[in-house]
């Protein structure tokens, strides 16, 4: 909980034993997927209540030609698929903070975060092959003519990962903040992110050679009254990827120690930072990105600095003992490719403490606070990295 003290009338024993329970997904509402274009909700998501997270629902037909291509792998969620969704933004304006942006990430990065972030979890999807069972966790399959009806979900967390159920009404989107004016925007890639070409794979709607696949939204909505939300003032949780990403430097830049990745936003604090390193998937449509591969060759030490300092001291070498905390902290083993600084976890099974953030919120755009690591540049290479921060601090408040 945080540390300022309740105001009077507030009933916290009431209110505890409300905001640590949660329904399930409810409809929002439905987008048609178009490759290579952002589509946008028409009107604005429900506003009149808490959200916790938010669910990106993909249903499609990929239908394979008789000359297939082969679908790319991902080692970490065991297909492709999610990179479909290339982009997912939700923007709205907010009553105290004016216009704001709280996510803007990749499809396939968002449920990677999510895998990396929960023990034994990876975020659902199925495939029906050619018609036939609809089988969980099942890839997609290149045989010729065969088609692939797939099904996957995207969870999007309005609060930090790893926080107690006390402590994440307190950094969950807040509606009433938002009043008729909070969008999601989608960017819909083609069948090239998943590693083959338009005459190899084709798109249309589930169960269906026709149409188009669709993209539900839906929310989770805390079970607690209006009356007790109210009560709650929240900090606003953004989960932004870097403006630049794919970042330029570890394809166009100069190999070596300390290569500038791209700069941090300052102005808000800074609870972590996760990044993705590997090699361009080829032959993808323009817009469209993709990882062929993924190395830990192409960055071997990754940190963070202000003003030219590192804010964390590691020699000129490999990450081993940084993604070892990491591990711990996560409780998982971190594949090839990703890296992490979190400021706000800890080790165990312990819930992250949030109060505990880098204070980049004292920073002015003076300061030089960003993301460097010991680089190999490839004409191929690329990687992407998304800054968690909080902007505000939650505290209790009479009606």
């Amino acid at each position: 909980m945080p540390a300022q003290a309740p105001a009077k009338g507030v009933n916290v024993n009431q209110m505890i034993s409300r905001i640590t329970r949660d329904q399930g997904p409810e409809f929002e509402q439905t987008l048609a997927f178009t490759a290579l274009t952002q589509v946008s909700t028409p009107t604005s998501l429900r506003t009149d209540r808490k959200v916790k997270m938010f669910y990106l629902h993909f249903r499609g037909r990929l239908t394979n030609s008789a000359t297939p291509g082969t679908y790319r792998t991902n080692t970490l969620l065991g297909t492709s698929m999610f990179s479909l969704i290339q982009q997912a933004t939700l923007r709205g304006q907010h009553l105290r903070y004016g216009a704001q942006t709280p996510i803007v990430m990749r499809g396939e990065f968002m449920a990677e975060m999510m895998a990396l972030m929960n023990p034994n979890y990876i975020p659902r999807f199925s495939n029906s092959d050619n018609g036939g069972a609809i089988v969980v966790g099942k890839d997609l399959v290149n045989t010729a003519s065969h088609t692939n009806d797939v099904d996957f979900v995207i969870p999007i967390p309005t609060f930090p990962l790893d926080l107690s159920p006390s402590d994440q009404q307190f950094y969950s989107l807040h509606g009433p903040d938002w009043p008729g004016n909070l969008y999601f925007d989608v960017l819909c890639a083609d069948v090239t992110a998943c590693g083959v070409t338009t005459a190899q794979s084709t798109l249309s709607a589930y169960g269906s050679g026709g149409g188009s696949p669709s993209i539900d939204i839906l929310s989770v909505r805390p079970l607690v009254s209006k009356a007790l939300a109210s009560q709650i003032r929240p900090a606003v949780t953004f989960r932004v990827q870097n403006f630049s990403q794919p970042t330029a430097a570890v394809s166009t830049g100069a190999s070596g120690s300390g290569v500038k990745l791209g700069d941090l936003t300052v102005g808000k604090d800074t609870t972590r930072i996760i990044a993705k390193f590997g090699t361009a998937q080829t032959g993808t449509s323009a817009g469209v990105t993709a990882y062929a591969s993924l190395s830990d060759a192409i960055c071997t030490r990754f940190f963070v600095s202000l003003d030219n300092r590192q804010l964390r001291f590691q020699n000129a070498n490999a990450d081993s003992a940084s993604m070892d905390y990491m591990m711990q902290f996560y409780g998982r083993t971190i594949p090839v490719g990703y890296r992490a600084i979190d400021f706000i976890s800890g080790i165990g099974t312990g819930t992250a403490n949030p109060k505990a953030s880098f204070q980049s919120s004292q920073l002015t755009a003076a300061r030089k606070f960003e993301v460097d690591g010991d680089l190999t540049v490839s004409a191929t290479n690329i990687s992407e990295f998304v800054q968690e921060m909080l902007l505000g601090r939650p505290a209790l408040v009479t009606q």
